[in-house]
């Protein structure tokens, strides 16, 4: 699945891109790293994916003790992150397992 996820260890508070997030998996354990008081924002261009990635948003934020999800999921290419409303210098980290390579 991927290549791997890789990530630096103090994640806590950051705020996370993950580019080509599918499924929603590695957003997960990115949302437990960086904390309640982070966030992660998963970025994928299939309906498929990203409607299994939802459907576990509030069962992982309830698991992690969290009063509030701090995942979320954008439909849209990672090659226009603008055209998803998502602008430059909002991450402190960016992750993609796998999926830059696919990139034109």
């Amino acid at each position: 699945y991927g290549c791997g996820l890789c990530v630096p260890e103090a994640l806590s508070g950051l705020s996370v891109l993950d580019l080509g997030c599918g499924s929603g998996r590695d957003c997960y354990v990115l949302a437990q790293l960086v904390g309640e008081s982070g966030s992660v924002v998963g970025v994928d261009m299939t309906d498929e994916q990203l409607s299994t990635a939802r459907q576990h948003v509030a069962w992982h934020a309830d698991a992690f003790g969290y009063a509030r999800p701090n995942t979320d999921f954008k439909q849209g290419y990672i090659e226009d992150l603008k055209g998803i409303g998502l602008g430059d210098e909002t991450f402190d980290v960016v992750v993609s397992n796998c999926v830059v390579n696919l990139s034109p």
